[in-house]
């Protein structure tokens, strides 16, 4: 009777394999990911405008990427549109209805 059960063996000797693992996997998840390829932090960018306490800072290329996409992707949607009402009767008739 003087033996113990053991049976996850929490708290007892060292940390197992397991437990070094989520250790190591918290400790990567705490790295900043918004860096840039020469591992400078996004928040040292070149400042265009600075009024009173207000700064306006260059775009990072995430963001100029999303907002090109988002222009490029709007042109093309007028020019289906224009294509549409010269070539699709139902189309003009539909932009006719909407305008009135």
């Amino acid at each position: 009777m003087d033996e113990t059960k053991q049976t996850s063996g929490e708290g007892i000797g060292e940390k197992t394999g397991v437990e070094k693992l989520r250790n190591a996997q918290s400790k990567k998840s705490k790295k900043k990911k918004w860096t840039d390829k020469s591992g400078q932090i996004t928040e040292e960018r070149e400042v265009l405008l600075k009024v009173g306490g207000l700064e306006y800072r260059a775009p990072g290329k995430r963001t100029r990427v999303l907002l090109g996409a988002i222009v490029l992707g709007g042109n093309l949607l007028l020019i289906l549109a224009t294509l549409l009402y010269f070539y699709s009767p139902g189309f003009k008739d539909f932009i006719y209805t909407l305008g009135k």
